[in-house]
């Protein structure tokens, strides 16, 4: 006879098991396929959009740092690299760009634009250079954010004017 502590885990060990079996096995469709194929959704009038669908400013915000990054960040990247160092010519095109105060309201100097916006242009900068991709994205989603956020009004309009405009540390 099995002792009453290995009678106690079985049970909860096949009441453990039930729901993951059922899981494993259910009635969920495993296909790969959709439920309803393209045809069928056309002639009931329902339209899916591109997974990537972007408003106008996004497209073309996607495209304009698109081409800067290509342009204006790419050249610098290889000397970047063997020293080790973020060019500062680098830093200030992208303050130059807006690319630094991206959600910051046009009040205090940023674009006032989304944070969808933020990580197109993120994505775009990463394309070419990644770490300069990384100084954008802690700039504006950790740092800005934190003052619009949780900054007073005295701290907004101190802080947040240079951050969008010059400053990355101080």
């Amino acid at each position: 006879m099995a002792s009453p502590l290995i009678r106690c885990f079985s049970k909860v060990g096949r009441q453990v098991s039930r729901p993951w079996s059922v899981c494993q096995h259910g009635l969920r469709n495993r296909s790969t396929q959709p439920d309803v194929s393209a045809e069928q959704a056309a002639a009931l009038g329902v339209s899916y959009p591109p997974l990537q669908t972007y408003s106008e400013e996004e497209g073309m915000m996607r495209d304009a740092v698109n081409k800067f990054a290509q342009e204006r960040l790419a050249p610098f990247v290889s000397k970047m690299d063997e020293n080790s160092h973020m060019d500062p010519e680098v830093i200030k095109s992208l303050f130059e760009q807006g690319l630094m105060g991206i959600e910051i309201d046009p009040e205090y100097g940023g674009t006032g634009s989304t944070f969808f916006s933020s990580i197109l242009v993120i994505e775009e900068l990463a394309k070419v250079d990644a770490s300069v991709a990384v100084l954008c994205d802690i700039q504006n989603t950790l740092i800005n954010t934190l003052f619009t956020k949780l900054g007073t009004a005295a701290q907004k309009e101190r802080y947040l004017s240079r951050l969008s405009t010059d400053m990355v540390r101080d």
